[in-house]
C-alpha cells in the first residue's frame, strides 16, 4: 500500500468506482469476474484488469475457484471502514436531497410536491436540473411558493451543485395541463415529498 496518495490506485477510474460500488452494495459476497462486471456493466477484459489491480492494494481479495477466480472485499483492510462509509453516503444522496428539499420548502402552502425528469428516473448527469412540481390550490399563493423555491434553489445548489427548475401549477391546471404528456410522466416516475401541506 501507498501511504501517500493511497487512493489513486483504488479510486482512480470510473471503472474500479463501478467495481467497488458493487461490491460494497453486498459487502460480504464473493463475485465470480463475469458476475461482477455485469452487475457493475462494464467489460469483463476491464473488470479483470482493474479487480487485478484492486488485488494489488489488497482492498479487494481474489481466490482461486476452480479454473478461475472469485474476488471480495477485504474487511480488514484499513480503508475499508471509510470506503464503506462513502458508497454509503453516496446511495443515500437522492434521498437526502429529497429530505433537503422538503426541509427548504417549509410550510408553503402546496398541495402536492415531486421531484420528476432524470433524477426521478436515475438517470441524471452531472449537470442534470432537479425538476420540481409543486401544486398549489390558488393563484394567489404563487407568490409564497417562489421564496420558498428560492431557498430551494440555493440550499440544492450549495449542498449538491444541481440546479432547481420548478412547474408550478393550480391545482386546475394540474388537472387540464398545458402539456399533458409531461404531466403524466410527472405522475408515473415523480417522487412525492410532501401531499396536502398547508
Amino acid at each position: 500500500m501507498r501511504f501517500g496518495r493511497a487512493l489513486d490506485p483504488i479510486l482512480g477510474s470510473k471503472t474500479k468506482l463501478g467495481l467497488l460500488r458493487t461490491m460494497f452494495s453486498s459487502p460480504g459476497r464473493r463475485w465470480t469476474g463475469r458476475e461482477v462486471a455485469n452487475a457493475a456493466r462494464i467489460s469483463t477484459a476491464q473488470a479483470a484488469r482493474d479487480l487485478a489491480e484492486l488485488a494489488d492494494t489488497s482492498v479487494v481479495l481474489r481466490e482461486v475457484a476452480g479454473k478461475s477466480y472469485s474476488w471480495g472485499l477485504n474487511s480488514a483492510h484499513v480503508l475499508f471502514p471509510t470506503l464503506q462509509e462513502l458508497f454509503l453516503r453516496e446511495a443515500g444522496l437522492k434521498a437526502e436531497m429529497v429530505r433537503q428539499v422538503a426541509d427548504a420548502l417549509g410550510s408553503v402552502p402546496v398541495e402536492r410536491v415531486r421531484v420528476f425528469g432524470s433524477v426521478a428516473r436515475g438517470d441524471e448527469r452531472d449537470d442534470s436540473d432537479v425538476d420540481l412540481f409543486l401544486q398549489i390550490r390558488r393563484p394567489v399563493d404563487r407568490g409564497r411558493i417562489e421564496a420558498a423555491i428560492d431557498r430551494v434553489r440555493a440550499r440544492i445548489w450549495s449542498r449538491f451543485g444541481n440546479p432547481v427548475s420548478a412547474l408550478v401549477y393550480t391545482r386546475t391546471e394540474a388537472t387540464r395541463p398545458p402539456n399533458p404528456a409531461l404531466m403524466e410522466s410527472i405522475n408515473r416516475e415523480g417522487i412525492d415529498l410532501k401531499e396536502g401541506v398547508e
